[in-house]
Formats: C-alpha cells, sequence, structure tokens
C-alpha cells in the first residue's frame, strides 16, 4: 500500500516566533559545543607539541625515529615534506625518500633533477 505524502516533521516555514528563538538558541548552543570541542582539540594538540623536541631526542638514531619521520612526511603535503626533510634529526633515508618523491612529482610537472637542490643537498660525487 502507497503512503500518502507527509508534511515535514517541522515545518520550517510556519514557525512562530517563539519557535524562531527556540531555534536560534538551540543553534547558539550547537556552536558553543562546537567551540568548546575545538578549543579542547587546540589544547591536546598543544601539549602533543610541548613534548614533541623530546621525544625525538628520545628517539634520535633509532629505528622509530625513521618510522616517526617516514609517517609524517607521506602525510603531509610536499611543500612540508620537504620541511619535514629539513629538520636537523630527520633520518637521512627519509630525506632521499622524500628527495624521491620530490623527483617524482617533479617529472609528472616537468621539473626532473629540482628534488636534492630542494632539499639543500648537492651530489658532489661526479665533482671528484
Amino acid at each position: 500500500m502507497a503512503q500518502k505524502n507527509r508534511h515535514p516533521v517541522i515545518d520550517w516555514n510556519r514557525m512562530t516566533d517563539r519557535q524562531r528563538q527556540m531555534k536560534a538558541r538551540a543553534e547558539n548552543l550547537t556552536a558553543q559545543i562546537a567551540l568548546d570541542q575545538h578549543r579542547e582539540h587546540d589544547r591536546a594538540n598543544k601539549a602533543l607539541f610541548a613534548s614533541l623536541e623530546s621525544v625525538l631526542a628520545q628517539l634520535a638514531g633509532t629505528p622509530k625515529a625513521e618510522e616517526f619521520f617516514r609517517l609524517f612526511s607521506e602525510t603531509a603535503t610536499l611543500a612540508n615534506a620537504k620541511r619535514i626533510a629539513n629538520h636537523p634529526d630527520c633520518p637521512d633515508v627519509v630525506r632521499d625518500e622524500i628527495a624521491q618523491r620530490i623527483e617524482k612529482t617533479g617529472a609528472t610537472r616537468g621539473n626532473e633533477g629540482v628534488a636534492r637542490a630542494a632539499l639543500g643537498k648537492t651530489d658532489h660525487a661526479s665533482e671528484g
């Protein structure tokens, strides 16, 4: 059996002034919840960042340092990956991976051979 067309649960066009005020209060409360959650998220990120240098110091020279930098560089934009590669604690193997990513992207765009220069590295092996 086919159902008849039903009216919407809330007909926004037929609200009274009191209902509009209630709607506005609900929207304000929702916005306040979103702001509170955003502030809490920011505080959590700042707490993580405050510990970042000591974590990097503990990871220095370990396989976990490679994994750490690799994860960040793989999820970063190309511009941020270049910045990550220039971090003093970034392992050379990760720097090389980032350089390959830049070269691959550059080759796609027609800019072959710019990756090492972009990372502040030069290939002096041929200068002998």
